[in-house]
């Protein structure tokens, strides 16, 4: 069993980097030529680390529609859409957990926070947020698939991880404010 632990968390490592590391990786291989075809399997490597990870039917055939298309119509539109599928799968994942108990207050309640009525009406106003950001996120990467790869890839690859940090560093705070208030429960 610990061999399996083991790989099971250099898989979720290397998913993890990789994901990150995408947009760069596309980045210098279209700038040296690479095949589009090859890059393929790229979004393959990507859609089976995905469901290995999550357990994410959508994304996984999202992706794997994303690397036949690729393969059919070899043009590297497909291959910068994987930001813009990525941050949809967030948002639909913040919206979806809205039906029952927002995913903030679960990572709320991980964290050991109490929290009162006016807390998880914070939290669902957050988690409501996360939507509206991933969305905005989302349409951005969107235009900037039909921009310079330049542009695509300071965008996908710096500026909107730079900005989901802000949010997760501003919104932690917030919520440490709030699910700290005593009196309130």
């Amino acid at each position: 069993m610990p061999l399996r632990k083991s790989l099971i968390k250099i898989i979720k490592i290397f998913g993890f980097g990789f994901a990150i590391l995408y947009p760069f990786i596309v980045f210098v291989a279209l700038n040296e030529g690479v095949d589009l075809r090859f890059l393929a399997l790229l979004l393959l490597l990507s859609a089976g680390i995905s469901f290995f990870r999550n357990k994410n039917i959508w994304v996984f055939l999202c992706v794997l529609l994303l690397s036949l298309c690729l393969v059919v119509c070899n043009n590297d539109l497909f291959l910068k859409l994987y930001p813009v599928l990525m941050n949809l799968s967030v948002c639909f994942i913040f919206a979806l957990s809205l039906r029952g108990t927002p995913l903030i207050e679960k990572i709320a309640k991980k964290m050991g926070h109490n929290l009162g009525p006016k807390q998880k009406e914070y939290t669902r106003r957050v988690t409501l947020a996360w939507v509206i950001f991933m969305l905005c996120l989302a349409i951005i990467s969107l235009i900037t698939v039909f921009l310079s790869n330049e542009i695509w890839v300071v965008f996908n690859g710096l500026i909107s991880y730079v900005l989901i940090a802000i949010m997760i560093g501003v919104e932690f705070v917030i919520r440490k404010k709030v699910t700290n208030v005593h009196g309130d429960k």
